[in-house]
């Protein structure tokens, strides 16, 4: 791998730390000398540079969601020969990002990271009435196909995607030339995503200088406090749970980590599971793990598999409600759950990612989708770490499926 895409996320990623910098200490020079008439104004100018974001993501979502889970979809259903594998693929993936997103609602319930701040909802905004069976059920098939295209129909997108998926693998041969179109809108959705995240630095910018005037310090704190619980729970899965899956998977951890080193290194500096995953590959090889495994699992994973964006994404959900003000019931806190999970798996394997499709699963929860806005401004320092350890925990279950499925791992030694 060059190390262009390296120097571009370098890049990028001191440009949204310049931008929030920048913004915060703009925000907090405004709100102790400017007159407070002014300083509204210069905020409400902030926050709508900041929502243009906003608006921006909510347009590319539902395409995001058909062209991504179709292509990946209909790439693993050809692949069906290999069912076996398949299927312990998607059970193990299914259950460490159920895990994973129970962290992040037991670290948000626990540790409250967004009380106090007492930021106002939007204009209009009514609070989620809790859903009854049958209401949460129909609610996954939206009606009317014009609802594909929205937000709030992302969940019947998803399904939809999904049978796309199947139905071109059933058409056979002729499907196969749809597969490649569609794994080549999936890319360039990636790209569309890319493009507006040029402007991020600007949102940035503005959302941390309107958070300052309007809500001071405060803020800075709760950040801190939401970065310490994502950091604290996510650790704690990398190093205990994987370590769990590994010895099961007959291997020592201490090989495990020490041949994870590398990838986890440019995952965390890099941010897309994408540009780490040659690395992955080869640390796999360095375990013993066969290449008719690895070259399986690992590209599946670095596509869907992303459990600890399942934290962030439930923790985050947590912290937006705190921070409103709005109390999530029993049931709300399982659809976070739900929520997260599928919304990790929508997740496109770049710089990001995590936190645009946070807007699915607030627009599920019924929480105001400017959270998105609000938690792109500290997204660089969460995003470091769940990237790292999402292809960590690639790697972790593919040793564990190598085993499940009968191979044996043989790994090189001195490497």
């Amino acid at each position: 791998m060059s190390a262009s895409p390296r120097r571009g996320a370098y890049r990028f990623l001191i440009a949204i730390l310049l931008a929030f910098c920048i913004g915060t200490v703009f925000g907090y020079i405004t709100s102790i000398t400017v007159p407070k008439d002014t300083a509204s104004t210069v905020a409400s100018w902030l926050k709508a540079l900041g929502d243009i974001f906003v608006r921006l993501i909510r347009i590319i979502i539902p395409p995001l969601i058909l062209f991504t889970i179709a292509a990946a979809t209909s790439s693993i259903a050809s692949a069906r020969r290999l069912g076996r594998i398949l299927a312990v693929i998607l059970f193990l993936y299914i259950i460490t990002s159920i895990l994973t997103a129970f962290w992040g609602v037991l670290g948000g319930v626990l540790f409250q990271p967004g009380i106090g701040v007492g930021l106002q909802p939007p204009k209009g905004y009514q609070p989620p009435t809790p859903p009854s069976g049958p209401d949460l059920l129909l609610s996954f098939f939206m009606p009317d196909f014009v609802n594909l295209l929205t937000v709030s129909g992302s969940m019947t997108m998803i399904i939809f995607a999904i049978i796309l998926g199947v139905a071109v693998v059933f058409m056979g041969e002729p499907g196969r030339k749809i597969a490649s179109m569609l794994s080549l809108l999936s890319t360039l959705m990636v790209k569309f995503v890319s493009v507006i995240m040029y402007y991020a630095p600007i949102a940035v910018f503005s959302y941390a200088g309107w958070l300052m005037i309007s809500y001071g310090p405060a803020m800075l704190g709760a950040y801190a406090k939401f970065l310490g619980v994502q950091y604290g729970f996510t650790l704690f899965h990398f190093i205990v749970i994987y370590s769990i899956i590994v010895m099961l998977g007959g291997l020592n951890p201490i090989v495990y980590f020490k041949a994870q080193l590398t990838p986890f290194l440019i995952a965390f500096t890099t941010r897309s599971s994408a540009v780490t995953l040659p690395f992955n590959m080869e640390a796999a090889r360095k375990m013993g793990v066969s290449d008719e495994v690895f070259n399986i699992t690992l590209p599946i994973g670095a596509t869907v598999n992303m459990d600890v964006t399942a934290l962030y994404q439930a923790l985050s959900a947590l912290f937006i409600s705190q921070l409103f003000g709005i109390n999530l019931t029993s049931t709300q806190l399982g659809m976070v759950v739900m929520a997260a999970l599928i919304g990790s798996v929508a997740t496109a394997a770049i710089p990001g990612g995590g936190t645009i499709m946070l807007a699915y699963v607030l627009s599920v929860i019924g929480l105001p989708l400017e959270g998105v806005g609000i938690m792109m401004v500290i997204d660089p320092l969460a995003d470091t770490i769940r990237t790292a350890v999402n292809v960590s925990d690639d790697n972790a279950c593919t040793i564990l499926i190598t085993k499940l499925t009968g191979y044996r791992l043989n790994p090189k030694t001195g490497s």
